[in-house]
């Protein structure tokens, strides 16, 4: 498949640069992005991928104020729509853990979870830092709770919450295409879902694991998953990106 060059290159083309090929736009109408931060990673997919609608969900405020001004100031701005909210697999008001900027400055580690800051090497800067997070009050839906159409594309960065989100998509699962979201084989977030929390989740929904960004195998990538599982040190081990495809709408994978 050709892809085309846009003018949000930016961090976005190597943040998605992995896995495009294996990504046919020609059946990616409907574009979901949950966990949006500053939005221009939708930005980005839209135009490389020729979406026609695109739905962003991020509940950080603050945050929410820096998608809509890109929004605003991006062409086609009216494909896009926004949602200052989350997704799970519950509607209810929860307690989200924000960045708190005037103590970390990554805006996109906020969760539904507290940042794992002890199971960092002794070398890392980050190791056992204080908190930097910071309580808000948000409201999360079902995604088939929104009467939405069925995105054929879901690309999200939740920090441990994947599993819950995608829970709330209910039946609409089966007619996503394609799903490209972060996850960690450590536990980064305490309490937080997993990759083989995930992994096993869409494949028992008919989802293959195509690519990832860790190992050239994806069976290495679960093995190495269940190996670490064993392990007496539980150190830190970096996010990594996976993309699956729905077996039932490409049966060839």
């Amino acid at each position: 498949k050709k892809f085309y060059k846009t003018r949000f290159i930016m961090s976005d083309e190597k943040n998605y640069g992995w896995c495009l090929d294996f990504i046919d736009k020609d059946k990616v109408n409907v574009l979901c992005e949950i966990g949006s931060r500053d939005g221009l990673d939708s930005i980005y997919l839209a135009e490389t991928l020729e979406t026609k609608e695109n739905y962003l969900f991020e509940p950080d405020p603050d945050l929410g104020l820096e998608i809509e001004e890109n929004i605003i100031n991006t062409k086609g701005s009216e494909k896009f729509n926004f949602m200052n909210i989350a997704l799970g697999e519950e509607s209810k008001k929860e307690t989200f853990k924000a960045v708190d900027m005037d103590k970390y400055k990554n805006k996109g580690v906020g969760s539904f979870f507290d940042i794992n800051f002890d199971n960092r090497e002794k070398s890392d800067s980050d190791y056992k830092r204080e908190p930097v997070q910071k309580e808000i009050e948000v409201e999360i839906k079902r995604y088939d709770d929104l009467s939405l159409p069925a995105p054929d594309l879901i690309a999200m960065d939740v920090q441990g919450y994947e599993l819950s989100v995608l829970k709330g998509f209910g039946k609409i699962i089966n007619d996503v295409y394609a799903i490209v979201l972060e996850s960690s084989i450590s536990e980064n977030y305490i309490g937080g879902s997993r990759v083989l929390d995930v992994y096993k989740f869409l494949n028992k929904n008919n989802f293959k694991l195509v690519k990832n960004t860790r190992n050239d195998s994806n069976k290495g990538l679960i093995r190495e998953a269940l190996m670490y599982n064993l392990r007496k040190k539980k150190n830190y081990i970096p996010d990594l990106d996976l993309l699956f495809i729905n077996k039932t709408i490409i049966k060839n994978i």
